[in-house]
């Protein structure tokens, strides 16, 4: 398994950072976290495209709430969704709202308890 540390350059705090799970394949960004039943404390998922374009992630047999976190080409936030688990018939969207080179999935209030915000900047390290 490919992980890579995301380290968030917050006011709040000299350090922040979470261990992700590359999905580099298709098959496996396509898969995501679905079917997942837990998602360990400061742990996530993290998506590279080549290509910075405006992205659109699903919440189909997702059984964790999440922060869909959107980041351009310069490695700064420019969107964050609260996602909760979806249990209706038809399941929910999220945009970038611009172009995005990465997203990132974590557990749903990591964002919110960390001050992470829209213009965030980020730094991937590979481990």
């Amino acid at each position: 398994m490919l992980e890579k540390k995301v380290i968030f350059h917050t006011k709040d705090t000299a350090y922040l950072y979470i261990l992700c799970e590359e999905a580099k394949s298709l098959v496996k960004k396509l898969k995501g976290l679905m079917y997942r039943e837990y998602l360990e404390e400061n742990k996530g998922m993290i998506f590279s495209f080549l290509i910075p374009w405006p992205r659109l992630f699903w919440m189909k047999n997702v059984k964790i709430s999440l922060d869909i976190i959107f980041i351009n080409s310069k490695n700064k936030i420019i969107k964050i969704h609260e996602a909760p688990i979806d249990k209706g018939l038809f399941n929910k969207y999220y945009w970038s709202h611009g172009f995005c080179k990465y997203v990132i999935e974590t557990n749903m209030g990591f964002c919110k308890k960390n001050n992470i915000k829209k213009g965030t900047k980020i730094e991937i390290q590979i481990i």
